[in-house]
């Protein structure tokens, strides 16, 4: 699945940056044909405008091409520190590319994977480590089985461990780092959580879009995204993969050995 990912995104990445050259191109072909000098004026700063974004827009792209072909091939190199380039990924060319998807509806979840997956990594390459106090995870309602009569407020406190779906498992893991959680309804009150809780470090399990939209819109907070599986369709009796949970947990806390 993650090849298909990779795919997608270049597919798309060399479309809107030929369609920019070729506007580009277009533009300022067409300044020289003009005769008065105020319309000449206006098409070429159009033309240096859209020059430039080609130009942002190719850096991002190359940064994270770099990291694709560095995780395709295992690498175990450290991502180049670029912070110009990790922000106009970031915030430019990423954002673009998601919303372009959305617009044309093209592989949408494969890109918001993709995006998902680049800040995974840029996150781990950040040597962060956070007590577990400061440590939050945010977890989708749709991990509950839908039969279960336990509603859950904010936490997972009140699972009785009846091991009808994962709650269960999640709690024991959490209790035995002592880190809490949250349940999230959706990408809104996830962001309502974070407000309210203000933790230092987010861990967030949910679907490609939920995820990518809350990590553009937290920006400023590190937030490592697990995607959910869902072999039962969307928003139902959904599953984590527990080991990766576990993993993304230990590697970013400074409690690295459980009791």
């Amino acid at each position: 699945m993650e090849n298909n990912s990779n795919r997608y995104f270049f597919r798309l990445s060399f479309l809107i940056i030929a369609v920019l050259i070729f506007l580009t191109a277009f533009v300022f072909l067409t300044a020289r044909f003009f005769s008065l000098q105020t319309y000449r004026i206006i098409l070429y700063a159009i033309a240096f405008i859209l020059f430039f974004a080609v130009m942002l827009f190719l850096t991002g792209f190359i940064w994270i091409k770099k990291i694709i072909t560095r995780n395709e091939k295992n690498s175990n190199r450290k991502t180049v520190k670029n912070p110009f380039a990790a922000k106009l990924s970031f915030r430019l060319f990423m954002p673009f590319l998601l919303a372009v998807s959305d617009l044309i509806n093209y592989n949408k979840d494969e890109i918001r994977r993709i995006y998902i997956n680049i800040c995974n990594e840029y996150i781990k390459t950040g040597k962060i480590k956070v007590s577990p106090e400061k440590m939050l995870v945010i977890l989708p309602h749709c991990l509950q089985n839908s039969k279960c009569t336990v509603r859950f407020v904010e936490g997972i406190d009140g699972c009785t461990g009846c091991n009808s779906c994962g709650i269960g498992a999640i709690k024991e893991l959490l209790n035995k780092y002592g880190i809490r959680s949250r349940i999230a309804t959706g990408g809104t009150a996830a962001r309502k959580i974070i407000q309210d809780e203000k933790p230092g470090f987010v861990i967030a399990v949910a679907c490609e879009r939920d995820l990518s939209s809350g990590m553009l819109d937290v920006q400023n907070l590190p937030v490592y995204g697990i995607i959910n599986e869902r072999p039962n369709g969307p928003c139902r009796d959904t599953f984590v993969d527990i080991n990766e949970l576990e993993k993304a947990i230990a590697f970013f806390s400074l409690k690295e050995n459980a009791e």
